[in-house]
């Protein structure tokens, strides 16, 4: 009976041992848990604080992919430099914060359809024009860290910007003489040009589209943002979004400058 005892005991100190040796399998993802967005909140109308909220039109469209999953979203603000490196680690599902679709982009990340064409501009003070890229050669240009627009700079003509932690930070340092120009997305730069009489912006120095990125190797995700994104510009839906959404960050911006 002993030995018989004793040999189940060894049986079953080895199963466990095998067992234990196994990988554990990963928890399932909770299917009710909130997508998680990742973007940086200093680019209206896109994305910006309201109060404490990060609001903006890439909200509302990740908003309406939630929907579509069944599911609630939480937005997390980081550095634009950020953004993608951070969707990248698995700590959010859907990037947007005006992310322009580029090749090295496309290798790192899955982008969904375009859902708007847009393009860097020029902003300057009128006492000094700065109407091209030729003109802007060897000046002080400032741009947003990890931007198209730095790319612009290095690429195009070669040369290194200042880089700022937003648009609004190189118009400052413009104001202030520390930079000549600043190359800027059109629609954050219109923002910024606002009630400021004494600079303007120029034509577009390239033409871009924004997409939502996702973690590359997820295929039916990818396909649901797609048929929310389509789906809000068949029904004319996405330009409500961006006129609500365009006119809420111009008024904050004139309530800001009121208050000043």
């Amino acid at each position: 009976m002993k030995k018989i005892a004793l040999t189940l005991l060894a049986s079953l100190l080895a199963a466990a041992a095998a067992f234990a040796d196994e990988p554990a399998e990963a928890p399932a993802a909770d299917a009710q848990a909130p997508v998680r967005m990742i973007t940086e909140a200093t680019f209206p109308p896109y994305e910006f604080r309201q109060g404490t909220d990060v609001v903006g039109i890439d909200v509302e469209i990740c908003k309406a992919i939630a929907a579509e999953l069944g599911r609630g979203l939480v937005v997390e603000d980081v550095e634009f430099d950020s953004v993608l490196p951070s969707l990248i680690a698995g700590k959010a599902e859907l990037a947007a914060a005006g992310i322009t679709v580029t090749e090295d982009r496309k290798m790192k990340v899955d982008f969904s359809v375009p859902y708007v064409r847009t393009g860097i501009v020029l902003v300057y003070a009128k006492a000094d024009p700065c109407e091209d890229g030729a003109s802007a050669a060897g000046k002080r240009i400032g741009v947003q860290n990890g931007t198209t627009s730095a790319d612009y700079v290095r690429e195009q003509l070669g040369q290194e910007p200042e880089m700022f932690d937003s648009p609004a930070s190189a118009f400052a340092a413009l104001k202030q003489g520390k930079v000549d120009v600043v190359i800027a997305d059109i629609d954050p730069a219109k923002n910024l040009i606002k009630g400021e009489p004494d600079y303007d912006i120029s034509d577009f120095l390239t033409v871009e589209e924004y997409a939502v990125a996702i973690k590359k190797g997820q295929p039916e995700l990818l396909a649901t943002v797609n048929k929310v994104i389509e789906g809000l510009q068949d029904s004319g839906r996405l330009d409500e979004i961006v006129d609500e959404w365009t006119a809420k960050a111009d008024a904050l911006q004139s309530a800001g400058e009121a208050a000043e």
